[in-house]
């Protein structure tokens, strides 16, 4: 469920300069209180910032991290404030219903938890919506909890029905394309980059599915 943001902690971090970007976002989130969420947009899915947080001793709590795509393209990433790095809850219980929100622009994301190696996403497509087809360094375990579709993983193109369980190693190709809507659980090792969104974002924006 999305977390609630108080007015003015959010940060748009496609208006500031690269090189201030980490410092910017990490001063913010160190001036709000424990349990306070800080919303970052960003025009890639942030959740990487959680590493470097971790790695500057930013007290974050990492199981309360969310993120979505929004209308525009561009993606929102939600930071909970910690008491101390310590104080992080390393338990999260959720539900395919509870965080449900399907996108009309394109497939929508819901990021949910991010461990030290790997992240878990929610993911929701209406019929006709897709991931495009890529290859991306990380390992994918992917799951079909609701809908049908049709998946393409390496040189195999299968369908997707409701248990369907694929498991796909780094830097072979993976897309999936809804028939009706659909919603799958995806985790990936280790965290993506922005080098790993780079086929996905060009591929969207032209509207190609492979």
């Amino acid at each position: 469920m999305e977390p609630q943001t108080e007015s003015g902690n959010i940060i748009d971090a496609t208006k500031i300069p690269p090189q201030e970007r980490h410092f910017r976002i990490f001063e913010k989130i160190l001036s709000l209180k424990p349990g306070e969420v800080l919303q970052v947009i960003a025009g890639h899915e942030p959740v990487h910032l959680l590493q470097h947080m971790a790695h500057e001793g930013i007290p974050v709590d990492q199981s309360a991290y969310y993120s979505r795509a929004n209308p525009d393209g561009t993606y929102s990433g939600y930071f909970t404030r910690a008491q101390s790095k310590e104080d992080a809850s390393r338990i999260k219980i959720t539900s395919f219903e509870s965080e449900r929100n399907y996108s009309d622009r394109q497939f929508n994301p819901v990021g949910i938890y991010s461990g030290k190696d790997y992240k878990v996403v929610l993911t929701y497509l209406k019929a006709g919506q897709f991931i495009p087809v890529h290859s991306p360094s990380t390992d994918l375990v992917f799951a079909v909890f609701r809908g049908t579709g049709l998946g393409i993983f390496g040189d195999r193109e299968e369908p997707l029905i409701p248990g369907t369980v694929v498991v796909i190693p780094g830097g072979e190709s993976r897309g999936i394309k809804a028939v009706t809507d659909l919603e799958g659980l995806h985790i990936v090792s280790p965290i993506p980059d922005e080098s790993d969104h780079v086929e996905v974002f060009e591929k969207l924006s032209s509207g190609r599915f492979q």
